[in-house]
């Protein structure tokens, strides 16, 4: 309803919530302790270009000097060894800064060994992730603006107490440099092939703060009152951990393991990132947690380190943080465990569902009641033997392929014969054969698994967790459902792109960006089957997502996969995944898995991220068409942002708005870009999400609040904001997310 319009200007505060320039000028003003200026014709720390020397060359870019990596031919990386001889220490805090030339399309990544982070960046219409050799990554081209200036890309972060001496690191996993020693810092790209469109890495200088005071970066995060349903932020690290993984001290980048979770909460901090997720288990096998209580390794496999997850627990506990465990579930895969009998069977008679051997050895029957009390026993090792050292929200639940697929063994035929078909046996051949019964098959199979974490969520609030949630992630891929044969979707000149891809050896199909989300190809993916080929069977390993299931389900979720921004454009798409408990969000990034070849750099893993405010474009468009209460991101590597500024005014306004339905409010602002969505809270006021879709600033939109409104905040700062005769202007930066708070 519209009555009264605010005006307010974010740029006026000092705390670092507020604005992107305050934090930006925050970590510029921080002493620089080593700097490389790398487009020198011969720039010093120990510069090193690989494969060869004298691949990269020196160019005028944005109107400075730099490095360029020409685009034509192989992977190329330069790399320089920062802070040697500085007097660097270790577990302090550090900001890495990297100045790169925003004037063209470029995608590039980053490789920090100081804490062995990866982290990819695109501009302009370059592809955010590589076209890779072995799976899809759901190509898209945003014509994104270009500054034709120099951005600076930043990341704070934690040295580790030792580092890989090589830029390859040792095949034995030793680490031999010290902070004395310095650490490598890495660009890379992948070869041409992989990234059409891109005109490769042009890097200006590369620089090294220190931060005497990390805390004073702690992101101020306020939250609705306590009796209101709250929102989270959390996001599960997949291949990060190996870095202290080794029970050998001079194989592990940290001398005590449990100080590199605390650097997770530190960046937690920083970023506002307010919920801890780790994976318990990794295609079925135990990630640190004790299962001696059941059987050891005959029962789930013990690691060599079981007391690790209790010590993360304590850790959470103490600093107050939530937890929300992981789990990539298959049956327990000890000696004699569930996981390993393969419960499951394809329908057309193959013993394997797809060629993934390592996701085809085990597997469990949701229909199984057998299944429900294997993974009762790992809930209780790992929630409810530790529940009373820290909060637990739930459960994350992500099979992988073939992990918790459609079972057509006897049993399972059995069971629906009872349940769904009156008593009369049926044979695999039958359903086969006739497209109905197996229809109803696929029904009263998806009815199971609703049974199986309904179960599941009760066992929580019995095991004496306060209003749990269960999270079931159906798409096991890294990359998300993608749109016809992994097509390229272009906002842009799509013809342009056509006679690209058409020259391009793997010859993509290119789809209009407007068409993809017109037609909602994106959730009729989500929704579909997967494809299959030859005579496996992918349709049966991942089955898909069915919310309609769970509408009225209380504390059950399915989520909804997004990465591109066509993911994140249709409302329709996120309110068929709308339930009792919200909408949550699960970003899908790539992992450009080995796009850099190992011969570079070693093992290669990145996500990847839109250069400046676009950083956080698709989740500005997810909270104007979809208003998720829990976003997730499936993160590849260690956890890093290079657009902190960008980030933080985000996640510190998402955090501040109540987890409470909301409606789209079609006269909330005076500008068409600027969506706003009005949450009721009752007695405790009304919320507005302020979001501006634009890539661009928006200056001089007005806000409408609700009539009758005494009093309104910025409810991430808790600043009280005057409305001036109903009508002020409120300056809202490109791809940004405002919450305020009016109340009466």
């Amino acid at each position: 309803m519209r009555v009264a319009t605010l005006v307010v200007s974010w740029t006026v505060f000092s705390s670092h919530a507020t604005s992107a320039e305050d934090l930006a000028k925050a970590l510029t003003a921080l002493p620089i302790v080593d700097e490389v200026h790398i487009a020198a014709d011969a720039p010093e720390h120990r510069f090193v270009e690989l494969p060869h020397a004298g691949l990269s060359r020196v160019e005028t870019c944005a109107g400075v000097p730099c490095r360029v990596l020409p685009i034509a031919g192989e992977a190329k990386a330069f790399a320089v060894r920062i802070g040697e001889g500085k007097g660097l220490t270790a577990r302090a805090t550090y900001v890495l800064e990297i100045d790169f030339a925003e004037d063209a399309p470029r995608t590039f990544f980053i490789i920090n060994r100081g804490e062995n982070s990866f982290r990819g960046v695109s501009c302009g219409t370059s592809l955010p992730d590589g076209l890779q050799r072995y799976t899809t990554a759901n190509h898209e081209s945003i014509e994104l603006p270009l500054s034709g200036k120099v951005r600076t890309w930043r990341s704070m972060f934690r040295l580790h107490d030792r580092f890989a001496a090589d830029i390859v690191p040792a095949k034995d996993g030793a680490m031999t440099m010290k902070p004395a020693d310095g650490f490598w810092v890495i660009v890379c790209q992948a070869e041409d092939s992989i990234h059409p469109g891109s005109n490769g890495a042009a890097v200006a200088s590369i620089r090294l703060r220190s931060v005497d005071k990390p805390e004073s970066f702690d992101l101020p995060i306020h939250r609705p009152p306590a009796g209101l349903p709250q929102r989270h932020l959390f996001w599960r690290e997949e291949m990060s951990d190996g870095i202290v993984g080794s029970t050998e001290a001079d194989k592990r980048g940290l001398d005590d393991p449990i100080a590199w979770y605390a650097d997770k909460v530190r960046n937690m901090r920083y970023l506002g990132i307010d919920t801890y997720t780790k994976d318990m288990l990794e295609f079925g096998h135990n990630q640190g947690w004790d299962s001696a209580p059941y059987g050891g390794s005959d029962w789930v496999n013990q690691t060599p380190y079981p007391e690790r997850w209790g010590k993360i627990v304590d850790l959470m506990g103490k600093e107050g943080i939530p937890i929300l465990p992981y789990y990539e579930y298959c049956g327990s895969i000890g000696a004699h465990g569930l996981g390993p009998q393969k419960r499951c069977l394809p329908l057309y008679g193959k013993k394997d569902y797809t060629h993934i051997s390592w996701t085809e050895n085990v597997n469990a029957d949701v229909t199984d009641l057998d299944t429900r009390e294997d993974f009762a026993k790992m809930v209780d090792c790992t929630i409810f033997k530790l529940k009373d050292r820290a909060k637990f929200l739930g459960v994350w639940l992500r099979p992988r392929s073939s992990q918790l697929p459609f079972s057509f063994a006897d049993a399972a035929l059995a069971r629906f014969a009872s349940d769904a078909n009156q008593g009369a046996a049926v044979t695999r051949e039958q359903l086969a054969g006739d497209d109905a019964l197996r229809q109803r098959y696929y029904a009263w199979w998806f009815d199971k698994r609703r049974d199986f974490l309904v179960d599941l969520r009760a066992r929580l609030v019995t095991g004496g967790l306060a209003d749990p949630v269960v999270l079931y992630t159906c798409y096991s891929g890294e990359q998300g459902p993608d749109v016809q044969g992994d097509a390229v979707v272009v906002r842009g000149d799509v013809e342009a792109w056509k006679k690209l891809m058409a020259s391009h050896p793997k010859k993509l199909p290119v789809r209009d960006f407007t068409e993809v989300v017109s037609s909602d190809a994106y959730l009729k993916s989500v929704l579909g089957f997967v494809g299959t080929w030859g005579d496996w069977e992918w349709q049966h390993a991942i089955p898909p997502s069915d919310p309609q299931r769970y509408k009225d389900v209380a504390g059950v979720l399915m989520t909804f996969p997004y990465n591109r921004i066509y993911t994140v454009s249709s409302a329709k798409a996120f309110d068929a995944f709308r339930g009792k408990a919200g909408l949550a969000l699960e970003r899908h990034n790539a992992l450009n898995e080995r796009v850099i070849p190992e011969s570079l750099v070693g093992y290669f893993c990145s996500d990847n991220e839109l250069a400046g405010p676009a950083c956080m474009y698709a989740e500005v468009l997810a909270m104007a068409n979809g208003d998720p209460t829990y976003l997730a991101s499936l993160t590849g590597e260690t956890l890093t942002r290079g657009f902190p500024e960008y980030v933080r005014p985000f996640n510190a306004a998402f955090l501040a708005l109540p987890a409470l339905p909301s409606e789209r409010v079609t006269d909330g602002s005076s500008n068409p870009d600027v969506v706003v969505r009005r949450i009721d809270g009752g007695k405790d006021g009304t919320w507005l999400a302020v979001c501006n879709t634009s890539l661009e600033a928006r200056p001089a939109v007005a806000i409408h609040v609700p009539k009758g409104t005494k009093k309104t905040t910025d409810a991430a700062t808790e600043e009280a904001l005057k409305a001036v005769k109903d009508t002020i202007t409120m300056d809202l930066p490109p791809c940004s997310l405002r919450a305020l708070h009016c109340s009466r």
